[in-house]
């Protein structure tokens, strides 16, 4: 296998805190890659896997460029009496230079290809979650599943997305799964030269992407990935579900994931399932955090609204006030 860049793009991994029993083979390895304003978000969702699964054991790593030490602290509370491992790995981001930023997505979205050749030497399976995700259910039937066969397991993204991203990509199968949560076969993957191939793609095409990450994983892997329930990975749009949603989820759904710009920890989101996201945020020690506050003129008056809703008239006034400021005045 050849040598690339970002097989050296991870310039540390700092042990957080273990206390695993040693060589226990059942520990399941979780990964998340984010940059520090998703902290908090990766926070709320290892808290709800751990609620979860309280007698699992655990190997939790971490992908970014940084971490700021009031994370680090409340990350060492999660132990508790579970058996637990949190690994933290620091990288440059040089190898990032050459790939593309679409939209709003920021390049940490790539963090995520570092997790395989990295993750090698604990163990030959990882979990992958998005941080704007709750886990409300049971994932313990993937622990044991059988994925010998392929590099990924993932369930499909929404019936939208499939309809308008297969025929984009030219995706034959009909299916489009979404990368916010992902169980990779390491050794295929690593065997395929995966990340090397994700990455040319992505500096040859990912420009033209609508979902760059996403859309390169499902090209080089559509005939090569396992599709899960969507009970895996239930894809929840706050904005697109109104200002005050009341929405029911089916039974079995071990996950949420808050897809779209509006996630649970703004201020201006709403809905049963944003209050559902916050009674696990106030259990967690991320509890003493104030929700993020409308910085734009969309976010005030979605913010208004949802005052409004509250019947918090004042406050909802305070808040179209300033929404007619910020788009009529500035």
């Amino acid at each position: 296998m050849a040598t690339h860049l970002h097989t050296e793009a991870v310039q540390q991994s700092e042990t957080l805190l273990n206390t695993l029993p040693h060589n226990d083979e059942s520990v399941i390895h979780v990964a998340f890659g984010i940059n520090h304003n998703y902290a908090r978000g990766m926070g709320i969702t290892l808290f709800s896997l751990l609620k979860h699964h309280p007698t699992t054991a655990f190997h939790i790593h971490i992908f970014t460029d940084t971490l700021a030490d009031d994370d680090i602290d409340r990350l060492k509370q999660l132990a508790g009496n579970q058996p637990l491992a949190i690994t933290l790995h620091l990288f440059n981001d040089s190898w990032l230079e050459k790939l593309p930023v679409v939209g709003r997505y920021p390049k940490s979205i790539y963090y995520r290809f570092l997790i395989p050749e990295t993750v090698a030497r604990y163990s030959d399976r990882v979990f992958y979650l998005d941080a704007d995700t709750l886990v409300v259910g049971d994932y313990s039937p993937l622990f044991t599943l059988d994925i010998s066969h392929v590099i990924l397991c993932a369930s499909n993204d929404t019936v939208r997305a499939r309809q308008n991203q297969c025929p984009k990509l030219g995706l034959k199968q009909g299916n489009y799964f979404n990368s916010g949560f992902m169980l990779i076969n390491i050794p295929r993957w690593l065997a395929n030269d995966t990340t090397q191939k994700i990455i040319d793609l992505l500096v040859a095409q990912g420009a033209n992407f609508g979902f760059p990450d996403q859309d390169a994983l499902n090209i080089l892997l559509e005939n090569d990935t396992l599709i899960l329930p969507d009970k895996y990975n239930f894809i929840y749009d706050i904005i697109a579900n109104k200002v005050w949603h009341n929405f029911s989820t089916p039974n079995d759904t071990v996950m949420i994931h808050y897809t779209g710009k509006c996630k649970p920890w703004h201020a201006w989101s709403g809905g049963n399932l944003s209050h559902l996201y916050l009674d696990y945020y106030r259990l967690s020690p991320w509890s003493s955090l104030h929700l993020d506050k409308p910085r734009h003129h969309k976010e005030m008056k979605r913010f208004a609204r949802i005052k409004f809703h509250k019947k918090e008239y004042a406050a909802s006034l305070f808040w179209m006030i300033n929404y007619i400021k910020h788009k009529f005045f500035k």
